[in-house]
Protein backbone atom coordinates (compact mmCIF):
# COMPACT_ATOMS: atom_id res chain seq x y z
CA UNK A 1 0.00 0.00 0.00
CA UNK A 2 1.42 3.53 -1.00
CA UNK A 3 1.42 5.89 1.42
CA UNK A 4 -0.61 9.35 2.34
CA UNK A 5 1.69 12.76 1.09
CA UNK A 6 2.29 14.67 5.08
CA UNK A 7 1.46 17.99 3.09
CA UNK A 8 -1.33 17.06 0.70
CA UNK A 9 -2.58 14.02 1.63
CA UNK A 10 -2.29 12.42 -1.54
CA UNK A 11 -0.87 8.91 -2.06
CA UNK A 12 2.35 8.98 -2.82
CA UNK A 13 3.83 7.07 -5.33
CA UNK A 14 7.09 5.39 -5.31
CA UNK A 15 8.57 7.38 -8.46
CA UNK A 16 7.71 10.74 -6.53
CA UNK A 17 8.13 9.74 -2.65
CA UNK A 18 10.62 12.07 -0.48
CA UNK A 19 10.90 10.43 2.67
CA UNK A 20 11.88 12.48 5.60
CA UNK A 21 11.33 13.93 8.97
CA UNK A 22 9.57 10.38 9.90
CA UNK A 23 6.72 11.03 6.83
CA UNK A 24 6.08 10.73 3.26
CA UNK A 25 6.09 13.86 0.67
CA UNK A 26 5.70 14.13 -3.28
CA UNK A 27 8.60 15.75 -4.59
CA UNK A 28 6.46 19.25 -4.65
CA UNK A 29 4.74 19.08 -1.51
CA UNK A 30 8.38 19.23 0.66
CA UNK A 31 8.90 22.70 0.51
CA UNK A 32 9.88 25.68 3.33
CA UNK A 33 6.99 25.65 5.28
CA UNK A 34 7.14 29.82 4.91
CA UNK A 35 8.30 30.59 1.62
CA UNK A 36 7.23 27.26 -0.07
CA UNK A 37 10.66 26.97 -1.89
CA UNK A 38 11.01 23.44 -2.30
CA UNK A 39 13.46 21.74 -1.06
CA UNK A 40 15.21 18.28 -1.09
CA UNK A 41 17.50 16.42 1.22
CA UNK A 42 20.36 18.47 1.27
CA UNK A 43 18.88 21.55 1.24
CA UNK A 44 15.89 21.43 4.42
CA UNK A 45 16.26 21.96 7.70
CA UNK A 46 13.92 20.11 10.28
CA UNK A 47 12.07 21.41 12.74
CA UNK A 48 9.43 19.81 15.19
CA UNK A 49 8.85 17.50 11.80
CA UNK A 50 8.41 20.43 9.30
CA UNK A 51 10.60 21.47 6.84
CA UNK A 52 12.07 24.77 6.12
CA UNK A 53 15.00 26.50 4.26
CA UNK A 54 17.88 28.04 5.87
CA UNK A 55 16.56 31.09 5.58
CA UNK A 56 13.23 30.88 7.67
CA UNK A 57 15.18 27.73 10.14
CA UNK A 58 13.35 28.95 13.68
CA UNK A 59 15.46 30.67 15.70
CA UNK A 60 16.03 28.23 19.40
CA UNK A 61 15.56 31.24 22.36
CA UNK A 62 16.64 30.17 25.74
CA UNK A 63 15.49 32.03 28.62
CA UNK A 64 16.89 30.14 31.77
CA UNK A 65 19.98 31.84 33.29
CA UNK A 66 22.37 28.53 33.60
CA UNK A 67 24.04 28.40 37.42
CA UNK A 68 27.44 29.00 36.69
CA UNK A 69 29.85 29.87 39.75
CA UNK A 70 29.64 33.45 38.97
CA UNK A 71 25.66 33.39 39.46
CA UNK A 72 25.42 30.87 42.30
CA UNK A 73 28.09 33.59 43.97
CA UNK A 74 25.82 36.40 43.08
CA UNK A 75 22.50 34.79 43.89
CA UNK A 76 23.92 34.12 47.43
CA UNK A 77 25.37 37.17 47.79
CA UNK A 78 21.94 38.78 47.45
CA UNK A 79 20.54 36.32 49.69
CA UNK A 80 22.61 37.78 52.35
CA UNK A 81 21.74 41.32 51.69
CA UNK A 82 18.75 40.58 51.55
CA UNK A 83 18.31 39.26 54.98
CA UNK A 84 20.43 41.82 56.28
CA UNK A 85 18.55 44.61 55.23
CA UNK A 86 15.19 42.91 56.61
CA UNK A 87 16.60 42.72 60.45
CA UNK A 88 14.94 45.41 62.48
CA UNK A 89 17.72 47.89 63.67
CA UNK A 90 18.03 49.26 67.41
CA UNK A 91 16.07 51.94 67.56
Amino acid sequence: MNPHCARCGKIVYATEKVTCLDKYWHKGCFHCEVCKMTLNMNSYKGYEKKPYCNSHYPKQTFTSVADTPENLRLRQQSELQSQHDSKPGPQ
